[in-house]
């Protein structure tokens, strides 16, 4: 018996070499599309935020001091990492607290309200207060 030999109409491809490639190329495709679509879709979303903060630092800027506690102790104690079990008493921090509240206009066009509570030394005057303001927001939802 005498090999059979290969001439050059039968050195292609086959058909199902051909399907399976192109069900291959089609499902990196999909995967790209995928990728492009969270992609835009998360550069969305962080110029909402963007958009959203500028707001909120505006009006904050713009608002005044709603309530003042001078002299107001804040009491630290020991815990663990979620706060489950909380522990001795570890120091205090005597402070003025101060609040504003924020009201803005968020991206998607409906009211937001937050409220910052805002801690300085209680041992400064109202000027140097104004310098070594830090300000803590608490939640951000409707009101």
């Amino acid at each position: 018996m005498r090999p059979i030999k290969k001439s050059r109409a039968n050195a292609g491809e086959t058909l199902v070499e051909v399907v399976a490639s192109i069900f291959i190329f089609l499902i990196l495709m999909g995967i790209l599309q995928g990728a492009i679509t969270y992609s835009s879709n998360s550069l969305k979303k962080n110029k909402e935020i963007r958009s959203d903060n500028a707001k909120i630092m505006e009006a904050l800027q713009n608002t005044e001091v709603t309530s003042v506690e001078h002299n107001k102790s804040i009491d630290f104690n020991a815990t663990n990492s979620d706060m489950s079990i909380k522990g001795n008493h570890v120091f205090s921090v005597a402070t003025d607290l101060n609040k504003k509240i924020v009201t803005y206009t968020d991206s998607k066009g409906e009211e937001q309200t937050i409220t910052f509570y805002l801690y300085g030394s209680p041992d400064a005057d109202a000027s140097q207060n104004e310098e070594q303001v830090h300000t803590t927001p608490e939640g951000g939802g409707d009101s």
